[in-house]
């Protein structure tokens, strides 16, 4: 019996040493030899470095084939859209689902020509008008499209300039600002190749009051097709 009872006092003994050898154990993250000068907050272990650099993937891949935000920066756009709105811009509709349509706002490079040799790697945003086939002119204040007046269901002033009737050609549509009158675009340097938009802007979520989608224009508008010629 004596000796029964000093071999459970044995086995209760390696039992504590296995518990406190457990609790000995805990994961330690993989040192990297950064330079003295590196100060000691700033000296991130292997695991944080491969953390920081998915993150960082992540989000460069996400602004690049998905959705990006933007801003306004000029009244180009005005009245519908303010210096200092931020927009979010997504990039999945024009690969995917359908071509650019009338009315959809997008970001863009403009083409490079003569007039916009300076700016032609800036992003532009503004409002496509007409697409490929379409003929377009301003005249008497008015922007047409097919002979049928652009504009009036965004409730824009007058237009100060006359621009006379273009055909937009094959792969190219015709982009103009809302604020026809301070607006660089299609009727100064000519028709936007498809291939160098961007974007398109899906939803404003700056500012707070103005938070959500944008109103189609196409629904609104009196939209006439392009007349059944080769273009």
């Amino acid at each position: 019996m004596p000796q029964a009872a000093g071999g459970n006092n044995n086995n209760n003994n390696n039992n504590d040493d296995d518990d406190e050898d457990d609790e000995g154990e805990y994961y330690e993250e993989t040192p990297l030899p950064w330079p003295e000068a590196v100060p000691e907050w700033a000296r991130l272990s292997q695991e944080d470095v491969i953390t920081v650099g998915v993150t960082f993937a992540v989000s460069i891949a996400f602004r690049t084939f998905i959705a990006e935000p933007r801003y306004i920066p000029s009244l180009s756009m005005y009245p519908n859209f303010d210096i200092g709105d931020r927009l979010i811009a997504e990039k999945l509709t024009y690969r995917f689902a359908r071509d650019p349509d009338v009315g959809d706002v997008v970001i863009f490079n403009p083409p490079k020509n003569e007039k916009t040799k300076k700016v032609y790697n800036e992003v532009f945003i503004k409002r496509i008008v007409a697409l490929e086939g379409d003929d377009v002119e301003v005249k008497n204040g008015e922007l047409y499209v097919n002979g049928q007046s652009r504009g009036k269901e965004l409730k824009l002033e007058k237009i100060k300039y006359n621009m006379p009737k273009l055909r937009v050609p094959a792969g190219d549509v015709f982009v103009m600002g809302d604020n026809r009158n301070n607006s660089f675009d299609s009727h100064a340097w000519g028709p936007l190749p498809k291939d160098r938009i961007i974007g398109r802007a899906v939803a404003k979520y700056w500012p707070p009051t103005a938070i959500g989608g944008l109103p189609s224009y196409a629904a609104s508008a009196n939209i006439v097709q392009a007349p059944k010629v080769a273009i």
